[in-house]
């Protein structure tokens, strides 16, 4: 059933006053260049423009990827040398030098991203400070080409094509033209299924991977997209100081203020980097200019008082707390809930297909059904551990499969042999007689419309619940507005449409483990993996779930289950298998497996057979 939402020029014609305000900013960057007479102020406007612009394309690796880059200036340095040696040596006009220097700065990412990204956390951060260390020594020792320590020095030949000029002014337009592009990208990116799928890689890199998200391109294509602009910045830093060095364009420090700006102003926000250099680029010269050399460095002390505050009282960022004021702002306006108004859906199935409750099928015509799913002899070994040995198994479509055992059985193993989080060392699978043996990474085996939840819940906290299930939606559709109508489909599907615009983190643990089975539903698996989605509810919760499930097996979804909670397992599977130690050691009905002695003494214990 198609949704029916207010479109966008309606809700503008709507609610007009919510765009005045960006307007108004817009107006006063364009004329804040011209006011101004003091040279001191002038350069203070373009080192704000210019810190912002930086600050602004970090943050699509860093804020919108997750990606924490320490060593951001060796593409910044690289940007500024390679325009400036090409203006000495061929008298190549800069602005063209910007451009190859872009482009080798691209080139150079490219080539490091991919190693790179194989590392997470603070080690990725580390490796990227240890490149533009390289560069830095690199600069330093090859004076043939950079004068080494010397530096280069640009002379003043003002005029256009030497990207030269009299007075501070053009320089600041092009500070802020540079700047405005980087926001518009930011926003472009932002509110497009690209965006989604960075801000899910940074929240949780493998449940976005489960949801069909390329993260390696998709980190891939950020860090290229921040290096273009940031070596773009690295010209304009050269021409417009007419001098480079490379303890100056190399330098830690430089590197370590990028992401101070972002994370102040709003980390992985569009305008949050633009606010933080609004705010302490003039703090940090004034403070220069107050202290003077006999108190140099403690700049830096108030840099991190304020990094301090920002942290306990704006956790998301100034930005963050900009838009919560903003939009109760809004709300309280004429017009307001009529614009952000959506139609109510009507609940219907998430699939076209008709299909039967699986407790009225007719128990012979799954017995001449092909298996959707084969799993041969799997074995899977951690060092001396056999987490999976030599396990088989068949999925009849349209069925519901449980699978249950002791703590550390290979449950949990075996679904990630299926997913492709893991490979075997040895076995087959097969999906729709396919093979999906090394099928890898998992966004691949999402695509072949295999999905799965976590045994631990995994929802992309800093998203709301209607993006989360927008990111899995994204999988089968491109356009936003399609995936936006997937989502709300689903989570109306679910019982979680009420909680659409709420942050995932505010769910209680039983919408979570909802949300997770929305997510996954909506990249439209032919077979859902269920990792434990009853464990830790209380009955009513429980039931709840177990109504979601069924309702998911009645549209033709087949399911595999693992779960510790007897009532919901044998209320649901029409069969279960059962590990113990990696080894199968029962298969059948509900009813034969709750009388296999193997199976109660290996887990259900004589207490269940009472």
């Amino acid at each position: 059933m198609k949704m029916s939402f207010i479109s966008r020029k309606t809700a503008s014609n709507l609610f007009r006053p919510k765009f005045y305000f960006p307007l108004a900013l817009l107006l006063l960057l364009l004329v804040l260049p011209i006011l101004p007479r003091n040279p001191f102020y002038e350069d203070l406007i373009i080192m704000i423009f210019f810190w912002g612009a930086l600050a602004a394309a970090w943050n699509l690796v860093g804020g919108f990827a997750g990606q924490i880059s320490l060593g951001h200036t060796a593409f910044f340095g690289i940007g500024a040398y390679t325009s400036t040696l090409l203006y000495l040596k061929f008298s190549l006009s800069p602005w063209l030098g910007m451009l190859a220097g872009a482009g080798l700065a691209v080139l150079v990412a490219m080539g490091i991203g991919s190693p790179c990204f194989r590392l997470k956390s603070h080690f990725f951060a580390l490796a990227t400070i240890a490149f533009a260390e390289v560069l830095r020594h690199v600069a330093s020792y090859w004076r043939g080409l950079t004068q080494g320590g010397v530096g280069l020095l640009i002379p003043f030949k003002p005029r256009i094509e030497n990207f030269m000029f009299r007075s501070k002014i053009p320089y600041a337009y092009i500070a802020l033209g540079l700047m405005l592009l980087i926001i518009l990208v930011s926003y472009i990116i932002r509110n497009s299924r690209f965006g989604f799928y960075l801000i899910s890689l940074r929240e949780d890199q493998d449940a976005a991977e489960s949801l069909g998200v390329k993260t390696s391109r998709c980190k891939l294509i950020a860090l290229v997209i921040s290096v273009l602009f940031t070596a773009i910045a690295g010209t304009f830093y050269a021409q417009y100081l007419l001098f480079i060095d490379p303890d100056t364009v190399f330098s830690l420090p430089f590197s370590i203020e990028l992401p101070l700006l972002a994370i102040i102003g709003g980390l992985g926000t569009v305008i949050g980097p633009i606010i933080g250099a609004f705010i302490l680029t003039p703090l940090d010269v004034l403070l220069r200019g107050w202290l003077g050399a006999i108190s140099a460095g403690l700049n830096f002390i108030v840099y991190g008082t304020v990094l301090v505050v920002a942290v306990i009282y704006f956790p998301r960022g100034i930005a963050g707390w900009l838009r919560t004021w903003y939009e109760s702002f809004l709300r309280r306006l004429p017009g307001a809930k009529l614009s952000l108004a959506i139609e109510k859906t009507v609940s219907s199935p998430l699939l076209t297909s008709e299909t039967s409750d699986p407790e009225d099928s007719d128990p012979e015509d799954e017995e001449i059904k092909s298996p959707l799913f084969e799993a041969q002899s799997l074995n899977k070994h951690f060092g001396g551990l056999a987490a999976v040995k030599d396990v088989s198994f068949q999925i009849k479509k349209g069925e519901i499969l449980g699978l249950i055992g002791p703590n550390g059985a290979g449950k949990t193993t075996v679904f990630n042999l299926i997913t492709g989080f893991l490979s075997p060392d040895s076995g087959k699978i097969e999906f729709k007689g396919e093979a999906m043996t090394a099928v890898k990474p998992p966004h691949k085996v999402c695509i072949k419309h295999i999905g799965r939840t976590f045994q631990l819940v995994r929802p992309f906290n800093n998203m709301t619940v209607l993006e989360n299930v927008m990111v899995g939606a994204f999988s089968r559709v491109k356009r936003t507005k399609e995936a936006r109508e997937e989502a709300t489909k689903v989570l109306d599907f679910i019982g979680l449409l009420e909680h659409s615009h709420s942050l995932a983190s505010s769910l209680t643990i039983a919408d979570r483990k909802k949300l997770e089975l929305g997510r996954a539903l909506a990249t439209r698996p032919e077979l859902l993996l269920l990792d434990e989605v009853v464990a830790g509810l209380n009955p009513r919760e429980t039931e709840a779930i177990i109504g979601i499930i069924k309702a998911i097996s009645n549209q033709g979804i087949t399911l595999f289950i693992i779960e510790h909670v007897m009532k919901a397992i044998m209320t649901l599977s029409h069969r279960i298998i059962v590990l113990h130690h990696g080894e199968k050691i029962g298969e059948g009905t509900p009813a034969e497996i709750s009388r296999d002695r193997r199976v109660i003494d290996a887990y259900l214990g004589e207490e269940y057979l009472a």
